[in-house]
């Protein structure tokens, strides 16, 4: 039941690639007067070379991030890892940091996205920065945080398009709501899991040091 979820998943998350991609076409020929550009003409000389960054290195970032949790002991996974990184580091990230201050919304949904390429960024150097090193535990930790990130891409189409069938919140708050709710659950959960595990962790290793000791003064 989990690979066929797997599954499911790796083929949506393609088909929202793809359908990223081709959306990504329409703002080479910006239309100001509906959609994401509506009202940004003033600002397009400057946002466009944010925005042109971000649609260009988000969908690669998504796509060698799939390939790498789906196919982690290939041997092209060194290659494609670098790929993923450097598109988030150099056009994904630095393009969504500064889309960010622009975002749809008001203050509460900037600081969302502020944060939201902020850990991006951070999560991913660090990924890069703990294989350097051959710390590949603490590597794949920092993968996958900045995987959860990347993947709020796929979950703000998916909740987007429940919220624009089914109306349960009006469109701008929905999509205030759903920009949250795209990475911030996912991200708490996970350091809740890391947490716990700490925790298990270090009371296995004092159980284990309290044992050695009481070996030793019998």
């Amino acid at each position: 039941m989990l690979l066929l979820a797997k599954r499911i998943y790796f083929v949506f998350a393609l088909l929202v690639c793809l359908l990223i991609i081709l959306k990504s076409i329409e703002y080479y020929s910006p239309n100001f007067e509906e959609g994401f550009l509506i009202g940004k003409s003033g600002i397009f000389p400057i946002y466009k070379l944010f925005l042109y960054g971000h649609i260009i290195g988000a969908p690669i970032a998504l796509l060698t991030g799939l390939f790498q949790f789906a196919y982690r002991n290939s041997s092209l996974h060194r290659r494609i890892g670098l790929i993923y990184i450097f598109s988030i580091l150099f056009l994904a990230g630095p393009g969504g940091l500064g889309m960010s201050f622009y975002a749809l919304g008001g203050t509460v949904n900037i600081i969302n996205f502020l944060l939201l390429s902020s850990l991006w960024l951070l999560s991913t150097y660090l990924a890069f920065y703990h294989a350097k090193q051959k710390d590949f535990e603490k590597h794949r930790s920092m993968m996958i945080r900045s995987f959860i990130l990347t993947n709020s891409a796929v979950l703000i189409r998916l909740f987007s398009y429940i919220n624009h069938e089914l109306l349960i919140w009006e469109l701008e708050t929905g999509y205030v709501i759903i920009s949250w709710i795209s990475w911030l659950p996912a991200m708490l959960t996970y350091e809740l899991i890391q947490i716990k595990k700490r925790l298990t962790d270090d009371i296995a290793h004092t159980s284990t040091e309290l044992l050695d000791i009481d070996v030793e003064n019998r």
